[in-house]
């Protein structure tokens, strides 16, 4: 559902926040060091990094964003904030590719085809918005928003991070080709790769040029990885399906997504969608690279560390929210999975580190 927002009761996020409405990534970075929102601007001459934070107003919620940009044209967002209200911000085209590495929120983002897209749990969105193709984002209010984004341009994606153009996953070349009239995107499971590398880039201890060298570090690891993902995945084309079995797949994916308890057996998923056991099988693993039960546990692990993480629960109470049967059969599962046992988990907090 698309929320119901009315723009003259909100604000914009960090764009219009620093450079004013309608401003694109490249002029918002264009004015750090004009804007009176900066609190905190590092800058370090010699590796070409600047990195800039907006810390939130009390009357507009808590923590902050972060703005770095390394060299000419790799842009880094780093959101770590709860607004009281809804925001809403007006986002130009810029035909930039964005990983966003998103470990907690709710954002949506209002485009006209296949209409507004929302992201309420961890995952790995592939996007590019060309220029010319404008759109609007919104966040939820008092929804701890947790995300790490990496913008760059695709002649530098494929002269820095990718092997040579003939050999580029298909998945990965929609969004390095000449683009198109509307907004390419994707979404894939992080890894928990992945969400150590996110999770150390928000909660960076160092300072000053120290600071900027592991922000650095961070950033690029962080991007071959994503990369490396996209190269280790099968093209996974989905023209041998029609509508109606990909519909099917969508169902048997919303289903997983939202039933936990007791989660759904792969009988129930195939009888609830009209497909038989078999097709869902293996069309599910040929779509989305992932089988139904390997989706459905990495479903429930996420869910587990949202629910530690962002609502403080107990790790009985959760073990109960995600279908185990015993807490010590599910700690062995979520520390098997993310390298953690869950009562090592902390909630997050949007502390002013290094502000």
């Amino acid at each position: 559902m698309t929320p119901e927002i009315s723009l003259a009761d909100v604000h914009g996020l960090y764009r219009a926040t620093i450079a004013g409405p309608g401003r694109s990534l490249p002029d918002t970075f264009s004015v750090l060091g004009e804007s009176r929102r900066v609190g905190r601007l590092l800058r370090h001459p010699q590796r070409d990094v600047v990195s800039a934070r907006v810390t939130l107003a009390p009357d507009e919620g808590h923590g902050y964003w972060e703005l770095a940009r390394v060299r000419s044209d790799l842009y880094v967002i780093l959101a770590n904030y709860s607004y009281i209200n809804p925001r809403v911000e007006f986002v130009p085209g810029d035909g930039l590719v964005q990983f966003n590495f998103k470990l907690s929120g709710d954002m949506t983002y209002g485009i006209g085809s296949p209409g507004p897209l929302r992201f309420n749990r961890p995952a790995l969105h592939l996007w590019r918005q060309p220029c010319g193709v404008d759109m609007r984002e919104w966040t939820a209010p008092k929804a701890h928003e947790r995300i790490v984004a990496i913008s760059i341009s695709p002649e530098r994606l494929v002269d820095q991070f990718l092997t040579p153009a003939d050999e580029v996953p298909r998945r990965l070349r929609a969004f390095i080709d000449e683009p198109r009239s509307t907004v390419e995107f994707c979404e894939l499971p992080l890894t928990p790769r992945m969400v150590d590398i996110t999770t150390k880039l928000i909660d960076n201890p160092y300072k000053a040029s120290l600071y900027l060298a592991y922000q650095e570090a961070l950033t690029v690891e962080l991007l071959c990885v994503a990369v490396g993902t996209f190269l280790s995945l099968s093209s996974q084309p989905t023209e041998g399906y029609s509508d109606r079995e990909l519909d099917a797949l969508r169902m048997a994916r919303a289903l997983l997504m939202k039933q936990f308890v007791p989660p759904p057996t792969l009988g129930q998923i195939a009888r609830t969608v009209g497909v038989s056991e078999r097709a869902l099988t293996r069309s599910f693993k040929a779509v989305y690279g992932e089988t139904v039960f390997d989706f459905s546990f990495r479903c429930r692990m996420e869910h587990a560390l949202s629910l530690l993480r962002d609502r403080a629960w107990s790790v009985d109470r959760v073990s109960d929210a995600v279908g185990y049967s015993h807490p010590t059969s599910f700690a062995t599962a979520f520390r098997r999975h993310f390298g953690i046992r869950p009562v090592e988990m902390r909630p997050l907090k949007t502390g002013r580190r290094n502000s």
